[in-house]
C-alpha cells in the first residue's frame, strides 16, 4: 500500500518536472527565436534544445545551493540573503536582485505604515486638547 503512495508522488513529480521542461523549452525557443531574427542568424533545434538543458541544470544547481545555504545558516527557509548570495559571481545579476529586493522591502514597509491603525495616545491627546478648549470656552 504505501509503495503505491511514493509510486503516485513520483508519477506526479515526474510529470511536474516533464511540465517544467516543456515550458522552459517553449519559453527558450521563443527568446532564442526573437534573439535569431533580431541577429539575422538561423538557429537549430539542436542549439535551443541544448541551451534549454543547460539552462535545466543550472536552475537545478540554483536551488541545491539555495538549501545548502539556508541549511548552512540553520534555517529550514531560503531568504534574500541566500539568494544574493548565490548571484554573487554574477555583477549584474547581484545588483538586479538586490535593487528589486530594496524595492520590496521599501513597498512593505509602506504597506506597513499605511495600515498601522493611529496609536491611542495620539486619539486621546487629541481629544484631551478638545476637551480643554470646550472647557475654556464655557468660563
Amino acid at each position: 500500500m504505501a509503495d503505491n503512495t511514493y509510486d503516485e508522488i513520483d508519477d506526479e513529480q515526474k510529470e511536474i518536472r516533464q511540465k517544467l521542461k516543456a515550458a522552459l523549452y517553449y519559453t527558450t525557443l521563443k527568446i532564442s527565436d526573437e534573439l535569431a531574427e533580431e541577429k539575422e542568424v538561423t538557429l537549430s533545434r539542436q542549439v535551443v534544445a541544448s541551451i534549454a538543458e543547460t539552462t535545466w541544470n543550472q536552475c537545478q544547481q540554483f536551488a541545491e545551493d539555495l538549501e545548502m545555504f539556508a541549511k548552512h545558516a540553520k534555517r529550514s527557509t531560503i531568504n534574500a540573503e541566500d539568494v544574493k548570495l548565490l548571484t554573487r559571481r554574477s555583477q549584474k545579476l547581484h545588483k538586479f536582485i538586490c535593487q528589486k529586493h530594496e524595492a520590496y522591502v521599501e513597498e512593505k514597509q509602506e504597506t506597513r505604515k499605511a495600515k498601522k491603525p493611529r496609536s491611542k495616545s495620539s486619539t486621546t491627546t487629541e481629544t484631551s486638547g478638545l476637551q480643554a478648549e470646550e472647557d475654556s470656552n464655557m468660563d
